[in-house]
């Protein structure tokens, strides 16, 4: 028990900042741009995050979100399966392209996240998923997922709710729904994966 006050310090000192030089890559279908580098900060660390690709998630032929994939600027990554396996800081950004409801936000997650891990995962998944059915996201709205290393993933539903769900492997499984085997689709893979080397 001793150790749940520093991930709490490691919680509350979560957030985003973007560094001023930083080039800009749009999403094909989109006015979302996100910036080439930012900068994270986990308690009172800072980590430059560099960008692996962006992409437009889709239902059917519907926008649902433009994203953009993140990582430590110093983590040696060469396809999507290494950016889900590293155990490091990065980060997914969702910009909202129309308004969901929780409920179904959380029903899409689970869904995807369910494709690879058909029964693992019990608490984590409701804790994750009443996060994301707490509140309905609107067009424009931003969502962080934040994978804490050794932790697990920090949820921000910008201005509306956080939390943090503590199991580094669900955190992976959250990445698998985009680089896993079975992912939302290779569109998504391969644009999130676009600027590896």
């Amino acid at each position: 028990m001793r150790y749940v006050p520093a991930i709490l310090v490691l919680v509350s000192g979560l957030c985003v900042g973007r560094l001023s030089a930083a080039e800009m890559v749009g999403v094909p279908g989109s006015k979302v741009q996100y910036p080439t580098a930012i900068e994270a900060t986990i308690g009172e660390k800072k980590i430059p995050q560099k960008l692996t690709g962006v992409a437009m998630r889709k239902k059917v032929i519907v926008d649902v979100y433009a994203i953009g994939s993140y990582i430590d600027a110093t983590a040696k990554v060469k396809s999507g399966e290494e950016i889900s396996a590293a155990d490091v800081v990065k980060q997914l950004h969702l910009v909202l392209e129309r308004n969901v409801s929780g409920k179904d936000m959380a029903s899409a997650f689970h869904d995807a996240i369910r494709a690879n891990y058909p029964n693992e995962f019990k608490e984590e998944m409701e804790k994750f998923l009443e996060i994301l059915r707490s509140n309905n996201v609107d067009r424009g709205d931003h969502v962080w997922l934040t994978h804490v290393p050794g932790f697990g993933i920090h949820v921000n539903l910008v201005g509306k709710k956080q939390e943090f769900v503590q199991n580094v492997k669900f955190a992976k499984a959250v990445w698998d729904i985009y680089f896993g085997p079975k992912n939302v689709g290779d569109s998504v893979k391969k644009g999130l994966a676009s600027r590896l080397p």
